[in-house]
């Protein structure tokens, strides 16, 4: 049987809203989408095994506004679930502030019980995307998606 997937997502500017456009080119697997600037209810994520988290890093390593609002305003339960984080930014100039919106993210997907499927991708998205990175870390997702 395959898992489940979602891809919650955040975008200020659209940037994410355009890398997560060109996941199914690249995913082996189904997902659904949802745009946490929608304020899915936690009980919208009970049928999916696997979430799949999707934000930008902003100013000196906050999260989305979308996504933060989503992440702090709910009671996730997490048990039985795995999760990724791909963060997107731009790390010109900000060299002392990497991994701001996985840390987050991070941070609340195990404070909720969620297990990490692969591990974290962060993006270079700005000032142009890194989308052979992005394949990179969709191949990895694929086999660890695969039915054992």
């Amino acid at each position: 049987m395959t898992a489940r997937a979602a891809v919650l997502y955040g975008s200020s500017r659209g940037n994410t809203r355009k890398v997560v456009a060109r996941l199914p080119e690249q995913l082996h697997f189904a997902v659904d989408v949802l745009d946490v600037a929608e304020r899915p209810e936690p009980a919208a994520l009970a049928p999916y095994s696997v979430l799949l988290f999707f934000a930008s890093t902003w100013g000196d390593g906050e999260l989305q506004k979308d996504m933060e609002a989503f992440l702090a305003g709910r009671a996730l339960s997490l048990q039985g679930k795995r999760y990724a984080i791909c963060e997107l930014g731009n790390y010109y100039g900000y060299d002392d502030y990497e991994f701001g919106a996985m840390r987050i993210i991070r941070h609340h997907l195990e404070a909720a019980g969620g297990q990490e499927l692969i591990e974290p991708f962060s993006m270079d998205s700005l000032p142009r995307k890194d989308w052979d990175g992005l394949a990179r870390w969709c191949a990895l997702l694929n086999a660890a998606m695969e039915p054992r």
